[in-house]
């Protein structure tokens, strides 16, 4: 594994030799260092699944007013540049734009850096897998699957503005999924949890899940009136708005944004709070990571851009990262930088949730769903499975509902009464690079289909 200094000197070499060799009067060198080590547990039976060491570079550079990208394992790619521009044949498209200038404040971003993953080894990390299993044996009826993983990552960028940054981060990331047969009937919960320290108590993690696993074994009488207030909790809304908003905050959206929202709904991306997943000094192009207000009491501010996509005179927001989708750490040097959220504040209202549903009388409560990738950002337009779903009753949760269908339109849900609640939680959505941290929703705009 390279060290820290082996990774920043292995930038600056790399900058100078496409400056003399090639003459580029603007280039830019990325370098990932990413360490993943994963554990975990099939039906009982503690498992290290994998370990994983990956280390490479990713170049920028103008050339006759063109833009090129390539990408090289780091062992090699000293040797390989001499040969740069025979392999970067195909220019991109793209307007003119100028590296951003590297320059770090004298604050760094803190809670993002945990030793102990940096340094944990294989038995470590199968111990670690092994208390999943240490949880459930007071509950012989249940059987845990699931896994942990622990990844390092460090960065170091180079760019014609003659300065060097880097950064090294952790995370922690755990799935978990509990399997009950109790009353006549199988049920099952699912976890997930992403931060960038080892929680203090992974037991606690998974009792909740199993009380959520043993809750859902009481089956609530099919719903007479599906004409009833909806409440999603973090998780289920948070799946419907990565894939009905988020793509809405870059490029050319405004419009869309724009139309009348609720003044009770706002929105800000914020990579600079301790200890939140995605908070990071500096994007992937080198910029200082910011707080963007979006969307403030139901009025558009700004959207979110990148160095090479933003507008005549609008401020970096620093939100260009390189993104492969669907890969279980997502973040990958061979990915050409685009502009995603890193950390996404909606903001919260003035109720506990649990007054709330109190208050409600008769609803229906969605934890999680299915399907919220076919969410259609042009129209707004929303058709989920509600998989993990309960009936509420009086103001009380009072069951778990079989599988059925929500249809809905996020702008109307987000402009048409909706109810926020005060209490939030951090999530990451599956398939998704950012986190959201989000409060329960309730809105009476939702289509039932059982």
């Amino acid at each position: 594994m390279y060290t820290d200094e082996e990774l920043k000197d292995t930038a600056v070499n790399v900058l100078r030799k496409l400056e003399q060799k090639f003459s580029f009067e603007c280039a830019e060198v990325y370098i990932q260092s990413l360490y993943h080590m994963m554990g975990g547990t099939e039906y009982r039976t503690p498992k290290v699944f994998q370990s994983t060491n990956r280390a490479g570079c990713a170049i920028r550079f103008f050339k006759n007013n063109e833009l090129f990208f390539a990408c090289f394992p780091l062992p090699t790619v000293l040797n390989e540049i001499e040969n740069l521009l025979s392999i970067t044949s195909y220019p991109i498209s793209t307007k003119a734009f100028d590296f951003p200038e590297i320059s770090l404040g004298s604050s760094r971003i803190e809670n993002i850096y945990d030793r102990r993953i940096a340094s944990m080894h294989e038995e470590e990390i199968f111990n670690l897998s092994y208390s999943l299993n240490q949880a459930d044996e007071s509950f012989k009826e249940i059987i845990l699957d699931g896994s942990i993983m622990l990844s390092l990552e460090r960065k170091a960028i180079a760019n014609s503005s003659q300065a060097v940054a880097f950064e090294k981060s952790t995370w922690f990331d755990i799935d978990v999924r509990a399997l009950y047969r109790g009353f006549d009937m199988i049920s099952s919960s699912e976890k997930h949890l992403t931060s960038r320290q080892i929680p203090n108590s992974i037991h606690s993690i998974v009792d909740d899940l199993i009380s959520e696993t043993i809750q859902k074994t009481v089956h609530a009488d099919k719903l007479e009136n599906v004409t009833v207030p909806v409440v999603f909790s973090p998780m289920a809304f948070s799946q419907i708005f990565s894939f009905s908003i988020v793509p809405l905050l870059r490029g050319s959206s405004s419009e869309k944004l724009s139309s009348e929202l609720s003044p009770d709904f706002n929105l800000i991306d914020d990579g600079t709070v301790p200890g939140l997943p995605n908070s990071t000094a500096f994007d992937d192009e080198g910029v200082n990571q910011a707080k963007t207000i979006v969307i403030k009491n139901g009025v558009f501010e700004q959207l979110l851009n990148s160095s090479q996509f933003k507008e005549e005179g609008e401020m970096n927001s620093g939100n260009s990262f390189r993104v492969k989708m669907f890969e279980y750490f997502p973040r990958n040097y061979q990915a050409y930088p685009s502009i995603y959220p890193s950390n996404l504040l909606i903001g919260e209202g003035e109720t506990l949730s649990e007054t709330i549903i109190e208050e409600i009388g008769d609803g229906i409560f969605v934890n999680s769903t299915h399907g919220y990738m076919t969410a259609d950002y042009h129209s707004g337009a929303f058709k989920v499975s509600a998989n993990d779903a309960y009936k509420i009753e009086k103001g009380e949760i009072v069951g778990t509902l079989d599988t059925f269908d929500i249809i809905g339109n996020i702008f109307e849900v987000l402009s048409k009464n909706p109810l926020f609640s005060k209490d939030r939680k951090v999530v990451r959505p599956n398939n998704t690079p950012y986190s959201i941290v989000s409060p329960c929703v309730v809105s009476e705009e939702i289509s039932i289909f059982l």
